[in-house]
């Protein structure tokens, strides 16, 4: 059933478009500045500040108002893309070196979207959040003009969004607003090559444009990268172009809008399984081959079709796909005495044929490996498969129209538009499709400041309208790692077949005189076993003041929301039984506010701050879960405390804060709907300083603990630790997968230290910048330690503190620059904990790795 608004909100922000435009009318010409004044100011920043080390000015787009980020009461940290250049950053992963309250688990190998302050946080652009990707296709941060991580949640400006933080992209594309006081074109080409092949070819373009006596500019930037990699058989390609205008229509009125274009064809890799603590410390792997259940059949003869990965029968319940596993057990409580297994004190009873053998060791093991035996293992080797593979499509646009009165209000209209449009395939046996999943939001507001006797207020109103399309298909009943032995690489017995569309393409079902099925003839292909069809519409006000009184400063903001979702359960077993009950459509509101108070000590402010926020409890994709719907718990809340302290001394030269925060928030889980609940508290450190005019300083620090409760939550269990609290080898358990819900293996309500994020974390960079001859030379140098962690909540495997030491060193001469960058100088070997599947997968890390860019500037 389709809802029917009281009001058409695309209609009202066209509206508000057209409106706008009529306010050029009464344009005037605007000023002109000298392309000598803009270098002028350049070259006096970077004199003072060569790397963009310290702080900017005031700065909108962290929480919507001109407030620099030493004033925002919120914990902030910005990365310009110098600092993206010079500290050889390469992914989202890598922010953590200069971002207190961030470490990302690896989501299979994707660099999608960061963990902050134990939770995944929001991607933005430009101040929009974006279709979800925590596992989609790699964010290119090469690609940024400037990175803005904000820990806590998002501002009413913005929003719903994680509690944890968000990471907000300004790409490069951005500077179009210097291209128009620039009277020739400028622009550059870079080239990079380094280890593994690595090759990267990107350049911009920024073009002066004068129409009718009106000026602007046009901005363009791309880059094409087709490397190999530190992994064996990891090659990852990707292709990003954007594209800006930004054009003064008049003194007070000025329109921007540009797009972002990215391809890539990145495939997921987990790293290494059947992982224990021998291995993690020695690199001692367990091998040995998977159980023979493939056939002769030539239809996917050398992949696991569902006839050979499952037992499919009708008196199999329809949830479970009308298919008992053959690769995984399912394991439940049991009461004393009843179980066939034990962990951690705990009675279980675990199904299937597995099971049968746990009750009675006399009969055959189905899990059981052969031609058992070890060997050492080194880090470029994975769990990948050349069969795997993933295509995405991503753009992303914007159109704004901003108009200054005659008064100083600020009327600002902004429209943004988010699609992608994705499919991978992984052989432990997990298929995605989001099929040109697109949203888009439309933005009205009004920025305008009050000056009383004895305070000033700066504030802005508005309203929002967001709609969401997303269509979240996946295969994952069948998903198992510890089958394949990585040393030998896969094989038909441990690759699981891909998801299709029409699984009874060589198969029919069989029915009984009553119309009833009762089997299936021929063969089946593997379905799609989630299939989330969702559509999300979101009305929103939102309010937001800085007050100033005094020293004293308080911040107030608030968002009202009215959510209208729909959503449909529409995948069907393999003997063609429709799951879910059709599409479910929900509307609820909620209110979500912040407030912050702060006093500037002269050049010292403490400040409180407390939140509470609103989101929607999502899929991997961002789209509604049908189950939250009917049990109206689609929206999360959570909360967040956080007290800290900002100091900006010495004439600018040192910045430094401190924030400690405690949040917590309930959500429920995409894969099996469990309620979940959240605490995390923590202390953050942040230092930059300019030293001398050479040497600058930058350091963090962060103390996390995130801790969760949930009874129905997945946990898949460590083979090795099972086979041990069982009288077994970890060979007897890896031919298949032991899971059940949390609460069989710790009990009720029980409340755990989440694995793979480390309690504490310390960087420490140094930069250097010097003149030498007739160019600059500048140099970087700095070290990341991470304290040791469990792999998982479970706490089966400890993975060891590490420190990786990074640098650079580049010298710049006229036109051209050439940039040597190091990742891991001392080659550590570290781990890190997977965000999915963390007791039977972990990340090994690359080695040393170098690249080399020249540029070429015009």
């Amino acid at each position: 059933m389709k809802h029917k608004y009281s009001f058409n909100p695309i209609a009202a922000g066209i509206a508000l478009v057209l409106l706008s435009s009529q306010i050029t009318a009464v344009a005037q010409e605007t000023s002109e500045v000298s392309e000598a004044d803009v270098e002028k100011i350049d070259v006096l920043g970077k004199k003072a500040d060569y790397y963009s080390i310290m702080p900017s000015g005031e700065n909108s787009s962290a929480f919507g108002l001109d407030k620099s980020l030493y004033e925002t009461p919120r914990s902030i940290t910005e990365i310009s893309e110098d600092l993206v250049d010079k500290f050889a950053l390469r992914s989202v992963d890598d922010l953590v070196r200069l971002t207190p309250g961030a470490f990302t688990s690896s989501f299979f190998g994707i660099k999608g979207a960061m963990d902050i302050r134990g939770e995944p946080a929001d991607n933005y652009f430009r101040g929009f959040r974006r279709i979800a990707n925590p596992g989609a296709f790699n964010t290119i941060v090469r690609g940024a003009e400037k990175l803005e991580v904000m820990r806590g949640p998002v501002s009413p400006l913005y929003g719903s969004g994680s509690v944890g933080g968000q990471l907000n992209y300004t790409p490069k594309s951005a500077k179009v607003g210097g291209s128009k006081y620039i009277d020739e074109v400028t622009g550059d080409i870079s080239v990079t090559v380094g280890s593994y092949n690595q090759r990267i070819v990107s350049g911009s373009l920024g073009i002066p444009l004068e129409i009718g006596g009106k000026y602007g500019g046009l901005q363009l930037f791309a880059e094409v990268e087709d490397s190999e990699s530190f992994y064996d058989g990891y090659e990852p390609s990707s292709e990003l172009v954007q594209a800006a205008v930004d054009f003064d229509l008049s003194d007070s009125t000025t329109l921007q809008f540009g797009v972002q274009y990215q391809t890539t064809d990145s495939i997921q890799v987990p790293g290494w399984n059947r992982v224990t603590q021998d291995l993690i410390d020695n690199g001692t792997y367990i091998t040995g081959a998977a159980p023979i259940r493939n056939s002769d059949n030539p239809i996917g003869a050398d992949t696991l079709l569902p006839q050979e990965s499952s037992f499919i029968a009708p008196f199999a319940p329809s949830f479970l796909n009308n298919a008992f596993s053959n690769v995984n057990s399912w394991c439940t409580a049991a009461e004393a005495g009843a179980g066939n297994a034990v962990y951690n004190g705990f009675e279980v009873s675990c199904a299937g044929g597995f099971g049968n053998f746990l009750a009675d060791r006399s009969l055959a093991n189905p899990y059981a490996l052969t031609d058992v035996g070890t060997v050492q293992i080194d880090h470029q080797t994975t769990f990948i498969d050349d069969h795997d593979y993933a295509d995405t499509t991503a753009i992303t646009a914007y159109f704004d129209i901003t108009h200054e009165f005659e008064s100083g209000t600020v009327w600002k209209n902004e429209a943004f538009y988010d699609y992608m449009d994705h499919t991978k395939y992984q052989s432990w046996g997990f298929t995605a499709y989001y099929p040109d999943a697109y949203l888009y939001e439309l933005r009205s507001s009004l920025t305008f400041e009050y000056e009383g006797d004895d305070f000033t207020a700066n504030s802005i109103v508005g309203v929002n309208y967001r709609e969401e399309h997303l269509e979240n298909w996946a295969a994952w009943m069948d998903e198992t790692f510890d089958f394949r032995d990585i040393s030998v690489g896969p094989t038909p017995n441990d690759r699981t077949s891909p998801a299709s569309f029409d699984p009874y393409e060589y198969a029919e079902l069989i029915y009984d005189a009553d119309g009833n099925v009762t089997g299936v003839e021929g063969t089946l292909t593997r379905n799609f076993n989630e299939v989330h069809l969702s559509k999300a519409a979101n009305v929103g006000t939102f309010f937001l003041t800085d007050i100033t009184y005094g020293n004293f400063n308080l911040l107030l903001g608030a968002r009202y929301d009215y959510f209208d979702v729909e959503s449909e359960n529409g995948w069907v077993s393999y003997l063609g039984d429709p799951q879910g009950n059709g599409v479910i459509t929900g509307n609820d509101t909620a209110f979500s506010y912040n407030t912050s108070l702060s006093y500037n000590a002269d050049g010292i402010i403490p400040y409180i701050t407390y939140s509470e926020s609103n989101s929607l409890s999502t899929n991997q994709l961002g789209g509604i879960i049908p189950t939250t719907i009917e049990n109206s718990e689609y929206i999360q809340e959570s909360t967040l405390q956080e007290v800290g302290i900002k100091m900006n001394l010495l004439d600018n030269h040192l910045y430094t804060a401190v924030a400690w925060y405690d949040q917590d928030k309930t959500y429920r889980d995409s894969q099996t709907g469990a309620l979940v609940a959240v605490y995390g508290d923590g202390l953050e450190f942040e230092m930059r300083a300019l030293i001398s005019d050479n040497l600058s300083i930058l350091a963090t620090a962060t103390h996390t603990n995130t801790e969760e409760v949930s009874n129905g939550a997945l946990a898949v269990i460590n083979g090795a630790d099972f086979a041990a609290q069982n009288g077994l080898n970890p060979q007897d358990v890896y031919g298949g997968r032991i899971a059940g819900p949390r609460s069989a293996f710790v009990g009720m309500n029980t409340r755990l230290e989440r694995g793979g994020l480390p309690d504490n974390i310390i960087s420490v960079y140094g930069t250097w910048a010097q003149e030498l001859g007739e160019g600059d030379v500048t140099g970087s140098l700095g070290l990341t330690w991470v304290d040791e962690t469990y792999t998982d909540i479970l706490q089966t495997t400890m993975l060891p503190s590490y420190s990786i030491v990074n640098g650079s060193v580049s010298y710049a001469q006229g036109p051209f620059t050439g940039l040597l960058q190091v990742n891991n100088l001392l080659d550590e070997d570290y781990f890190t904990s997977a965000d999915l599947f963390d007791s039977v997968v972990v990340k090994p890390s690359a080695g040393r790795t170098f690249s080399l860019t020249l540029t070429y500037a015009f």
